[in-house]
């Protein structure tokens, strides 16, 4: 150790720097365990408190940002493990354990059957995200799981009430902490879900210790809320209490009073939204109605002069006749070319059952001509009636009136061409020009 100077003497600083280096040195990790007193948490977020026994105490400092690092819930007179490193605070001369953990006695091995249930619970899938469904809009029932004399109902019943009067609640009462209350819990969700009129399920209660809570971690609890038929809210404790009831629900609230404003709209915030609606339709409808009075003032000066309306109409049907007519000029420029087809296949092909098909599709396109002719002009009609006449002239069956005669197979129907093709006592069917009459052949083609 260094040796003090003037003649060995130490400052008050010097002496407090030296024990602090020692103790900080010397007790850089310790845990220690005994008994809370005089336990304070201020604004700041720092705690502060003694640590005694029989016959000796010290103090304790938890800083702020260290707080999820508590595990139960510290009050005085509860024995505690403290896991830090002592300090010097030199102005008071004072030493004390900066904490950085504080265990309830107890709460250590819950917490690992804790992580292990919920580590199996997980490996099942019971608090998997997909898992989640959204809450509904405008529920018309709510469900409630918690103790009939808690403070969490009345707070839950007034926030639904105030928020949603027509909201429908149906009350599951049930054990919330000490021995069988998860048994409770669980059976009393089971008859709401037997219920069945209830369309979202809360089930919670107010803040206490990890001891208090701990209903709400049992296995039991988790696979009744995971088994819901409707969407479930968890709503256990504070903000900062944490059950594995929170990951098996759908959603999780910080408090009893969040959930029910969670599943319960507000008429309020409705009522402004309905407001907010009805004033962007009105709006609208004057818009439009602006709009519309606007376009008739537009169409009634315009009409005042019908003039520039006639001239546009004029020039329309103008373009719309030429149009048409020139339609009518192709129609026709086909028909020819399809009459002289036809006219040239008729001088090829003489039987009367392809004249009489080619005389239904002439007639189809006469009877398109004219009424397109009639419409347009009557100088086409005339020209089609020439066409008429001149496909009559080369009619095959028009040289019967000068004493011709088709003889026919009575048997086929097929003309007689050559003396060749007839048989000897054959029947045949002579046309002429106002019938057809019967004959028998009397000798065969060779004679």
């Amino acid at each position: 150790m260094e040796q003090a100077g003037r003649g060995g003497v130490l400052t008050v600083t010097e002496l407090t720097a030296r024990i602090k280096s020692c103790l900080e040195e010397g007790f850089r990790s310790i845990r220690v365990e005994g008994e809370v007193s005089n336990y304070k948490s201020y604004p700041s977020g720092h705690r502060y408190f003694s640590l005694k026994d029989a016959d000796a105490q010290i103090r304790v400092v938890l800083f702020r940002g260290r707080e999820r690092f508590i595990f139960g819930d510290v009050r005085d007179g509860q024995t505690v493990v403290v896991s830090g490193s002592i300090g010097v605070y030199e102005k008071k001369g004072e030493y004390q354990i900066y904490a950085q953990s504080v265990e309830v006695r107890g709460i250590g091995s819950l917490l690992l059957e804790l992580e292990k249930r919920k580590a199996r619970l997980a490996a099942e899938g019971l608090f998997d995200p997909e898992r989640k469904r959204p809450l509904p809009a405008f529920p018309e029932r709510i469900g409630i799981v918690t103790s009939r004399q808690g403070a969490a109902l009345r707070d839950m019943i007034r926030v639904a009430r105030s928020r949603w009067p027509a909201i429908g609640i149906t009350l599951a009462p049930a054990l919330v902490q000490g021995e069988g209350a998860a048994e409770d819990i669980a059976a009393a969700l089971g008859a709401l879900y037997t219920r069945g009129n209830t369309d979202v399920v809360i089930v919670g209660r107010g803040g206490g210790s990890v001891e208090d809570l701990w209903a709400f971690n049992e296995e039991v609890v988790v696979r009744a809320i995971a088994a819901s038929p409707v969407p479930t809210v968890s709503a256990v404790g504070h903000e900062t209490d944490f059950t594995l009831a929170d990951l098996a629900a759908d959603r999780r609230a910080p408090t009893p009073t969040a959930a029910a404003q969670m599943a319960v709209p507000d008429r309020v915030e409705m009522e402004e939204r309905v407001s907010g609606l009805a004033f962007r339709a009105k709006r609208a409808e004057r818009n439009i109605r602006e709009t519309l009075r606007r376009e008739l003032r537009i169409a009634a000066g315009a009409m005042a002069d019908p003039r520039p309306h006639l001239h546009a109409y004029r020039y329309s049907l103008a373009k719309e006749t030429d149009a048409l007519a020139d339609g009518v000029q192709v129609i026709l420029r086909e028909g020819r070319d399809r009459l002289i087809a036809l006219s040239h296949g008729l001088r090829l092909h003489s039987p009367s059952a392809r004249v009489s098909r080619r005389r239904g599709e002439v007639a189809v396109l006469l009877a398109q001509a004219c009424g397109l002719v009639s419409a347009a002009r009557e100088e086409p009609r005339r020209k089609l009636g020439v066409f008429t006449g001149k496909l009559s002239a080369l009619d095959p069956t028009s040289v019967l009136s000068r004493g011709y005669a088709i003889a026919i197979r009575r048997s086929s129907g097929a003309a007689i061409r050559s003396v060749t093709e007839i048989v000897h006592g054959e029947s045949l069917d002579v046309r002429v020009s106002d019938g057809t009459f019967g004959a028998v052949v009397d000798k065969d083609g060779t004679r």
